[in-house]
């Protein structure tokens, strides 16, 4: 009569294990989930900074002559703020965008310019994230000139 007795407990002490284990496995499936979500939000925050950066650098050489960079220089602008980091406001005219001044709790660029002696600017623009805990920042460095 004993046998049969030990024999029941050892059959719940099973599923009770087994159920612990699924849960265990489920629990690391969804975490590794969340954690696969939160990786794609990030990347497809970081490729669209990229472009926004790209189309500044883009704007800045294509449509920016050299006398509007010099002035940008003098009139110390050399931060695009977070509600001026969208592609209708960069296209129509990219020296709109700068400002003298941000804030450094929401995400902005930095422009920083090197003037050579040949009439030539060295750029660099230097995305900062605006977030306390992470230090994020992308760079992109080109040249200006004077084709006059």
């Amino acid at each position: 009569m004993s046998k049969s007795l030990s024999k029941k407990g050892f059959t719940l002490v099973e599923v009770l294990c087994s159920l612990g284990v699924f849960s265990i496995i489920f629990i690391c499936m969804m975490s590794f989930d969340k954690a696969s979500i939160n990786m794609r939000k990030d990347i497809k925050n970081i490729n669209n900074d990229v472009l926004i950066m790209e189309a500044i650098k883009n704007n800045i050489i294509n449509s920016m002559t050299f006398k509007e960079l010099q002035q940008l220089e003098t009139s110390k602008n050399f931060f695009v703020n977070k509600e001026n980091m969208n592609f209708d406001k960069i296209k129509t005219n990219v020296v709109q965008v700068f400002s003298d001044h941000t804030s450094t709790h929401n995400q902005y660029i930095e422009l920083s310019l090197i003037k050579d002696e040949l009439n030539v600017y060295k750029l660099n623009l230097l995305l900062h994230s605006g977030k306390t805990n992470k230090t994020e920042e992308l760079q992109c460095n080109f040249y200006k000139g004077c084709h006059e």
